[in-house]
């Protein structure tokens, strides 16, 4: 979820649209080019993507996008539910309506799973997926997952608990630990925790949906190209749903980030675009080599 380094404040404000189906996102935009959509996990919205932001808008055209619910959407969509298919939907409209040409998707944690069935489900869209440290639970394992319904992940269920409670940092530090290293809330940046605090009212609809777990003839089935991409560090949840992921899909890529944890893309930036920006790239001249270009 989080690192030690400073977030740059190199993105601008987010425009905020409501989409075909009535429910409203927002985003941040920048740069030409390809494009690559940025998709956030818990507690997180578009500000989560502000080391990637400058970096590879240089290069392509880069949105950075808020699903329904998460800041600063939250009173625009009460009442519409919090689901993971439905952002996955969000996702798919999104880039329908507004980047209206097949993209790049990059995400992270609870938005890889989203990104994971974005790319089974709507494969027209896309150019690539890069999955960070996806979320879930997969087929087969009696593991609940960082992403299971709050009856069957007990510290979730605290969390959420403290966070009603009016003790919101210490809810948060609780989630955020538990996916990451203990400490990792303390040493974050004020701007990631503001972002949490931000987005805290997700947990309890996040709680109460069910992921179904990643299933072999679905990761058989996908057929863009993948990259996963793992923190060294983070929890062996994250680790099993790589390997597990890698051994299925199709000529999947697989990196680690060497000495990150979850929040891979704050605390080592460079590593992180470097590996994204080498794999978009590399579609590209996959494409012209396929055209005889």
């Amino acid at each position: 979820m989080t690192g030690t380094s400073l977030m740059p404040r190199a993105m601008p404000h987010a425009q905020t649209i409501t989409l075909a189906d009535g429910a409203s996102v927002a985003f941040a935009q920048a740069g030409s080019g390809e494009p690559i959509v940025l998709v956030h996990g818990s507690l997180c919205d578009y500000r989560y993507w502000e080391p990637q932001f400058a970096p590879l808008a240089s290069t392509h055209r880069v949105l950075s996008l808020s699903l329904g619910h998460y800041f600063p959407t939250r009173e625009l969509n009460c009442a519409l539910p919090f689901s993971w298919s439905a952002h996955v939907q969000q996702i798919a409209a999104f880039i329908d309506e507004v980047v209206r040409e097949p993209a790049h998707v990059v995400a992270h944690s609870r938005g890889a799973y989203l990104a994971f069935h974005l790319a089974r489900r709507f494969p027209d869209r896309l150019r690539s997926v890069t999955l960070a440290d996806p979320g879930g639970a997969v087929q087969g394992s009696d593991a609940p997952g960082v992403q299971a319904a709050g009856k069957d992940n007990p510290l979730r269920a605290r969390a959420v608990a403290l966070i009603e409670q009016g003790e919101v940092d210490a809810g948060l530090a609780l989630f955020v630990d538990s996916v990451s290293r203990p400490g990792s809330w303390m040493q974050s940046p004020y701007g990631f925790k503001t972002m949490a605090r931000d987005n805290a009212h997700t947990l309890r609809p996040q709680m109460a949906e069910r992921m179904p777990a990643f299933a072999a003839h679905e990761a058989g089935a996908i057929t863009v190209p993948v990259l996963l991409v793992g923190g060294e560090k983070s929890p062996s949840i994250f680790h099993r749903n790589i390997e597990w992921l890698h051994q299925r899909i199709d000529g999947a890529r697989q990196m680690t980030i060497t000495g990150a944890s979850h929040g891979m893309n704050l605390a080592h930036p460079r590593a992180f675009n470097r590996a994204v920006l080498d794999f978009v790239n590399a579609q590209g001249r996959t494409r012209s080599s396929g055209n005889g270009m």
